[in-house]
């Protein structure tokens, strides 16, 4: 567990990056700090790993202050990403993967770095390659993999996956959170997308402008309930939209889908699937409509978009 406990950061020349923080990191979730340019979330992020020196309070992982810690031996248990990956030119991928496992004296680990590169979806013919030989999003999953090689219990991402184009960006995000389920990192990543938030985080902290929180909560919370102006306008004039991924289907009324009539060019959606789901279909469907379907893909029925409103009508 990370906390930070009235934590203060004001740098020499009197600006205030971070003020009165108090904040708690669960073990094993992710926590996405989100907000505005200059709102302190990248120097909190920081502070973790003492690259940055707070000016008062306390930051601690496990109860221990971090500023207690050697530096050096602090960060070599915690796993950093940053964006465009931050790899060693002139190293090949296994050596850049392997850079905290020697420096630990554990460097001849291959046979687990090679197996992180197949989990972060790079095959073992990447080894002998360098940076320069991989595309961006490449470069990326061998940052994750070189944060994960010595097994640390905390990982720190800052804005990891923003110099990628969004489709690569969402392969990325969805390859992280099916590693962070095997894995079950206590994670803290900052973005300044409340969309990206949104589909990592378990918790997402809200920073405004002078480094104050201005809210913490799920996903969840953050979209049906903001807690001020500045967190609603920050979210956006879609967050009901938004919301919409964490109301499930199964509720939704189905019609009797024709006998003999094709799926072709049809939007279908499963049990479990999001009312946000639901609604990208019917939205983009000539007829309005979406069908459900079994586990083997034959119909079950299909919905109006007429049918999602009634139902969020329900909920209300």
């Amino acid at each position: 567990m990370i906390t930070f406990e009235a934590v203060r950061k004001q740098f020499p020349d009197g600006t205030v990056a971070v003020d009165g923080l108090d904040l708690e990191l669960p073990t094993g979730r992710i926590t996405v700090f989100v907000g505005p340019s200059g709102c302190g979330k990248t120097t909190s992020l920081r502070m973790i790993n003492r690259m940055i020196e707070p000016t008062g309070g306390t930051v601690a992982i496990d109860g221990k202050d971090v500023r207690a810690q050697d530096p050096a031996t602090l960060r070599r248990g915690i796993g950093y990403v940053i964006q465009h990956a931050g790899l060693f030119p002139h190293k090949t991928v296994l050596d850049n993967v392997l850079t905290v496992p020697k420096l630990v004296g554990r460097g001849r680990e291959r046979n687990r770095a090679l197996e992180l590169l197949e989990r972060v979806g790079l095959p073992a013919a990447f080894a002998d390659r360098y940076p320069a030989q991989l595309s961006g999003g490449q470069q990326q999953r061998v940052g994750v993999a070189r944060a994960l090689a010595a097994d640390p219990p905390v990982m720190l991402m800052d804005e990891p996956f923003s110099a990628v184009d969004p489709i690569v960006r969402a392969q990325l995000q969805e390859e992280f959170l099916r590693l962070q389920a095997e894995l079950g990192k206590t994670i803290a990543i900052v973005t300044h997308d409340i969309d990206e938030a949104v589909v990592l985080g378990d918790r997402i902290a809200v920073f405004r402008q002078g480094g104050h929180l201005a809210q913490v909560g799920t996903p969840e919370e953050l979209l049906t309930k903001p807690a001020d102006e500045f967190v609603r306008n920050f979210v956006g004039r879609d967050r009901g939209y938004r919301g919409l991924s964490f109301q499930r289907s199964d509720d939704l009324l189905l019609h009797p889908f024709p006998a003999g009539r094709s799926l072709d060019g049809e939007g279908t959606f499963r049990d479990g699937d999001s009312l946000r789901v639901v609604v990208d279909l019917t939205l983009t469907s000539p007829t309005g409509t979406a069908v459900k379907v079994d586990a083997d893909g034959r119909p079950l029925g299909f919905v109006h978009h007429r049918d999602v409103v009634d139902l969020l009508e329900q909920r209300r």
